[in-house]
């Protein structure tokens, strides 16, 4: 009688634990939303990037002009390898942080705008980024073809489609969503 207890129990808790999520169906309807919401802009969501021109730094902490005109500092913890693209005086970086028990601005990701602008191709696309948030395709024929690019909450946004930069430098970029890994060549 004890070992049908604790079987029932056992099949109780499984039901609750499976029953209780939401399916992939669910989660990849609500990214496609989340992912259309963020280019159209009908909701209320805030972009946690911040803008501006990389001054002066080194490898763990470097000031940057943002948008708003202010100088921010911002603290690279070390080993993060959350820096894509590098950066050089002048630079234009989007920067997503957050704030430690200091008050210092931790940085969690920045993306070299400077570097992402650029022409980068691959087996079935050739695009090149271009300032203003404008992509040109140089592929003929492409089904579907990304003309809009932007920077939201830290992921690249090209039309409808987000992804996260995996990699980015000079002669690579490497693009992640949940359809796959997706690698480019910066065109030369």
């Amino acid at each position: 009688m004890r070992k049908l207890s604790i079987i029932a129990a056992f099949v109780v808790a499984v039901a609750v634990i499976f029953g209780c999520k939401p399916s992939a169906q669910n989660n990849e309807k609500d990214a496609e939303t989340a992912d259309s919401t963020a280019m159209s802009g009908s909701e209320e969501q805030t972009d946690s990037t911040m803008y501006g021109t990389y001054v002066d730094g080194g490898m763990s902490a470097f000031d940057m002009k943002c948008d708003d005109d202010s100088v921010r500092n911002f603290v690279i913890e070390q080993d993060s390898g959350v820096v894509f693209g590098g950066f050089a005086q002048g630079d234009q970086l989007a920067v997503d942080y957050k704030k430690n028990g200091l008050g210092e601005n931790i940085v969690t990701k920045v993306i070299n705008l400077t570097t992402l602008q650029a022409t980068w191709t691959s087996l079935d696309r050739n695009f090149e980024i271009q300032k203003g948030g404008t992509v040109q395709s140089h592929q003929q024929g492409e089904k579907q073809p990304w003309t809009a690019w932007r920077i939201f909450n830290g992921k690249l946004v090209l039309n409808k489609d987000t992804f996260d930069i995996d990699r980015l430098d000079g002669d690579s970029l490497l693009l992640e969503n949940r359809d796959g890994i997706y690698a480019y060549a910066r065109a030369k």
